[in-house]
């Protein structure tokens, strides 16, 4: 059941605007065969802040998200008396996706609705620039579901 208050967000906030803000894309180890060795892909997505503007007598809320994929070697690398993981390469982006707000909406319903409604927008824009991306880089493809759910912490999964 939706809260008061994340009902309330989403009949005053109209979807305006995806974009990428920041793009960050590296690939460390080309010698690395990902068909011969092993090596996990971590993800991370999620939330990273939210800001109302005034734009045009209208008031304008972006949320940020932080976006990523990482290959990791699974042969670990001693570094300072610990065993590490070797990133091989990486892919990540900040996306940001604005709406324009009818009527004041609160603090904790944009929360709210940052994680349970914004994530959902912004979602299939992350998905289709990883793909291509993971294509134009010649990494493994990393195929993400239609939708996503917010996760808060990082998620591991081996290939």
């Amino acid at each position: 059941m939706l809260s008061t208050e994340l009902q309330n967000a989403i009949g005053n906030l109209r979807i305006n605007d995806v974009y990428i803000d920041k793009i960050d894309a590296l690939v460390l180890d080309r010698s690395f065969d990902f068909d011969k060795r092993e090596f996990d892909i971590e993800h991370k997505f999620g939330v990273n802040s939210f800001d109302v503007k005034e734009a045009q007598d209208q008031k304008v809320v972006c949320f940020t998200f932080e976006a990523g994929v990482r290959w990791a070697s699974r042969e670990k690398q001693p570094v300072d008396d610990e065993e590490e993981q070797t990133v091989i390469a990486r892919i990540e982006c900040i996306i940001v996706g604005c709406y324009l707000m009818k009527s004041e909406v609160s603090e904790d319903a944009l929360r709210e609705f940052a994680v349970k409604n914004c994530g959902i927008h912004v979602w299939p824009y992350w998905r289709e620039f990883l793909t291509n991306h993971c294509d134009r880089l010649r990494l493994p493809r990393v195929m993400l579901p239609i939708t996503q759910f917010q996760a808060l912490k990082e998620e591991k999964s081996g290939e």
